[in-house]
Parts: C-alpha cells; structure tokens; sequence
C-alpha cells in the first residue's frame, strides 16, 4: 500500500486560504461561461478551472496533488448536482462565499451591460429587417 502524506490542519488552512483566493476567478470564469453557453460542459468547466489555477503561481508537488483535488470535488458536484450545490460546498469546506466571487469590479459589471444592451439593440435591428423583409414577400406572393 502506498504511504500517503500527513496533512496537518495548518496545510489544510493553508490550501483553504490559497482556493478561498483563486474562487472568485473560478466562479467569473463560470458566469461568463453560462451567461454565454449555460450550464458548461466538462471541457468549459475544465477551462474554468484551468483559468483558476493559473493564479495559484508556483506550487510544490503535494500542495498542487491537494488543490487539483478540490478542483475535481467542486468539478464533480458541478456536473452533478449544478452551480448551487458546488458553491454550497465550498462555502460548507472553504469559507468561499457567493458574496465574495460577486464582488467583481461595478465597472466591469456595467461595461458588460453596455455591451450587452449594444448587442440586443443590434439584434433587434437585424430581426426588424427581416420581419420587413418577410412581410414584403408575403404580400408580393399575395398579389
């Protein structure tokens, strides 16, 4: 059998402090993935999740073999039970709170609103002239 490392409670605190920092870009890197695609799938999520890491700079062996396990806990409990559950368990065995992944910058926040409305607005035009266009042919095949 193979000897598996003691972890110490203040290794543990430790990489709770260390996912606690890197979940507000996890949970960013998941609203902009669902508010384009919704519910993301395992390469989406596994992007997210990479993206994550990436804030996490350099690592020893153990500390990296002990983040990218809770990496794939919270992955798991995304797919299966969704978002809610996952943040409920971070919350339960981290201390992450939605309050604290929520707390991206207003500014871009609104940016994103703007270029949100642009985007509606644009659409709106497209389908205004293609209701224009239909109701023409209509009622050329009418005459």
């Amino acid at each position: 059998m193979e000897h598996l490392p003691y972890i110490t409670q203040e290794d543990m605190r430790a990489e709770a402090e260390l996912f606690q920092t890197v979940y507000t870009s996890l949970i960013r890197e998941i609203d902009r993935g669902e508010s384009l695609r919704g519910k993301l799938n395992d390469f989406q999520l596994q992007q997210a999740v990479a993206h994550a890491k990436d804030g996490m700079g350099v690592l020893s062996y153990e500390r990296r073999q002990t983040m990218n396990a809770i990496f794939e806990n919270f992955s798991a409990i995304y797919r299966s039970d969704g978002r809610a559950a996952a943040a409920v368990w971070a919350s339960q065995n981290f201390g992450c709170s939605l309050s604290d992944a929520g707390s991206e910058d207003r500014n871009d926040m609104r940016a994103r609103i703007e270029e949100l409305a642009l985007l509606i607005q644009l659409k709106e035009t497209e389908l205004l002239q293609l209701y224009r266009e239909i109701h023409a042919l209509q009622q050329s095949l009418a005459e």
